[in-house]
């Protein structure tokens, strides 16, 4: 069997901070400060960092639809603002937040009404984090380590057969795989490098987040470390020699866990999808 060759990477760490912001909007009900349950699921998702990342400001901006006087709406828009501010009291002090009210919002024109003045009951929200973290750099060394190779796959295999990898390990909130995957990673090529026949869907699962919730790639700033994941799996797939066409990815969030930990929920598995007649 063709063993992939892999170059051995000497990990050093350098540190840096990298500051981001992430910036969504909640909406209201006519006439309300109340926050729905929507919107404290859309705060409650920016919020959640890891060991390696802080948040440093939150800003506000309220803004009313156009129905009521100017100086109720600017009371509605302050009251907004102030729900999340209270909101979030319990875990920030006041001087993480700035606040600025606008008021009331004009229609844009007579069509769509209902949905414009929708979006105009809101409050913008913008989120200012500050990452600090070792990020391993890679060294390329004259060495070469050859990684022993096995045959994963069968030749029985079904289409809705899985295979479950926990193995396949990536840096803590990032897409980036670790140099310990490689070896597992190695086995996976070869075996589909041999059985040409399948055709698979990645799919990337993460640990330690409630179902539903986007985690967070520190390295792009994008909610999407599951997606990320898997099509980081893909990439390294086709560079050694597997055909695109056979390769789809999805990310399935912390939709899926295991029961058996944190361990078992951050893992990749491998879907057959398909079975090519030819091959």
């Amino acid at each position: 069997m063709k063993m992939i060759k892999y170059l051995f990477l000497l990990i050093t760490t350098i540190g840096f901070s990298q500051v981001s912001t992430e910036e969504f909007s909640i909406y209201f009900e006519t006439d309300s400060a109340i926050l729905t349950e929507q919107s404290i699921k859309n705060i409650e998702a920016r919020l959640i960092v890891d060991q390696t990342t802080k948040i440093t400001a939150i800003a506000l901006i309220g803004y009313c639809d156009d129905r009521g006087s100017v100086s109720y709406n600017l009371q509605l828009a302050t009251n907004r603002v102030q729900s999340v501010i209270n909101y979030l009291k319990p875990r920030f002090t006041d001087n993480y937040f700035q606040q600025k009210i606008v008021g009331e919002v004009p229609l844009k024109n007579r069509s769509n009404i209902k949905a414009q003045r929708y979006r105009n009951r809101r409050v913008e929200i913008s989120v200012t984090y500050k990452k600090t973290i070792d990020i391993p750099k890679a060294v390329v060394t004259d060495s070469i380590e050859k990684y022993r190779s096995y045959d994963i796959l069968k030749d029985s295999l079904q289409i809705g057969d899985k295979l479950v990898f926990n193995n396949v390990i990536f840096y803590p909130g990032r897409h980036v795989l670790r140099e310990s995957s490689f070896p597992v990673m190695d086995s996976i090529i070869n075996s589909l490098l041999l059985h040409k026949k399948y055709e698979i869907e990645i799919q990337g699962h993460i640990c330690c987040l409630s179902p539903g919730v986007y985690g967070r790639d520190m390295d792009t700033g994008q909610w999407n470390l599951s997606q990320a994941r898997a099509e980081q799996v893909k990439r390294f797939l086709v560079k050694y020699g597997v055909a695109a066409d056979r390769l789809t990815t999805v990310g399935k969030q912390a939709n899926f866990k295991t029961g058996k930990g944190d361990f078992y929920d951050r893992r990749v598995e491998i879907h057959i999808t398909g079975i090519r007649e030819d091959d």
